[in-house]
C-alpha cells in the first residue's frame, strides 16, 4: 500500500506552497496587467480621438485588446491599435517573457484612402517582433536594401532604386521612437508598424500619430478614387 499524504507530509507542504505562490502571482499579475491596460487606453485615447470618429475598445484574449477608429481623418481609413500585455497573471510564462526580454507592445495597423505601390520591411534584427518581419521578407526573397545600426530594410528587387525608400528607411530609424517594425503592403491593411509601450510612454501618442502621419506621406500612394 502506497502511504498516505498528510499536511505535514513534506511533499504535500511543496504543493500547498507553489499552488499559494502561483494563486497570488496571478492575483497581482492580472491586478498589474489591469493597471497596464488603464494606462495603456489613457494614453491612447487622445490621439485616436484626433483621428476623428470615435474609437471602439475590443477585448481580444486575457492579456491583448484593441482599439478601432472607423473613418478615420485622411490619409487614413481604418486605424487600429492592438496592444498585448505581458502574462503576468502566470508566474512560470512571465519569468520566461522577462527572460526574453519581452515587453507590452503596441502594434498600429492602418488602412488608408489610397494603396501604396511600394512593399517593404523596416526590422529592427534586436527585437523578437523585428526578427519576425526579417523571417517574413526573406520567405518572400526580398533582399536586404540598406542597413543602419540596427535596422535592416528588405524589399522586391525591382523597387529597391524608388527614392522614397530611403525618405521612409531615415523617418523610420531617425526619429523620436524606435519601432520593432514597419511594414508595408499594396493590399489592406497597408502599414503595420509596432512598439514597445515602455518606448512609447516617454512622448504623447499625439505626437506619435503625427509621426505615423508623416511616414504615410512618404509613400507613393496609387492615384485615383479614394476610401470613401
Amino acid at each position: 500500500m502506497h502511504p498516505i499524504l498528510t499536511l505535514n507530509d513534506p511533499f504535500t507542504l511543496f504543493i500547498v506552497a507553489v499552488a499559494s505562490i502561483l494563486i497570488v502571482g496571478y492575483l497581482i499579475g492580472r491586478a498589474t496587467n489591469r493597471r497596464y491596460a488603464r494606462a495603456i487606453s489613457t494614453w491612447l485615447e487622445p490621439s485616436l480621438r484626433s483621428l476623428g470618429g470615435t474609437p471602439v475598445i475590443q477585448a481580444v484574449s486575457r492579456t491583448a485588446f484593441r482599439v478601432k477608429v472607423m473613418q478615420a481623418r485622411a490619409p487614413f481609413h481604418v486605424v487600429t491599435a492592438t496592444t498585448v500585455l505581458l502574462s503576468r497573471e502566470v508566474l512560470p510564462i512571465w519569468l520566461w517573457e522577462r527572460i526574453q526580454r519581452h515587453s507590452d507592445v503596441v502594434f498600429f495597423h492602418l488602412t488608408l484612402r489610397r494603396n501604396p505601390h511600394i512593399r517593404f520591411e523596416i526590422v529592427n534584427v534586436t527585437s523578437e517582433l523585428g526578427r519576425r518581419g526579417r523571417s517574413q521578407a526573406q520567405k518572400l526573397q526580398w533582399p536586404l536594401a540598406r542597413e543602419q545600426n540596427n535596422y535592416h530594410l528588405y524589399c522586391p528587387a525591382d523597387v529597391s532604386s524608388d527614392s522614397s525608400l530611403q525618405r521612409l528607411f531615415a523617418h523610420a530609424t531617425d526619429g523620436p521612437f524606435t519601432p520593432h517594425r514597419v511594414a508595408v503592403r499594396t493590399d489592406a491593411p497597408h502599414v503595420l508598424v509596432s512598439f514597445s509601450f515602455s518606448d512609447l510612454q516617454r512622448v504623447s501618442s499625439v505626437e506619435l500619430v503625427r509621426w505615423l502621419t508623416a511616414l504615410v506621406r512618404l509613400l507613393p500612394l496609387d492615384e485615383g478614387r479614394e476610401m470613401p
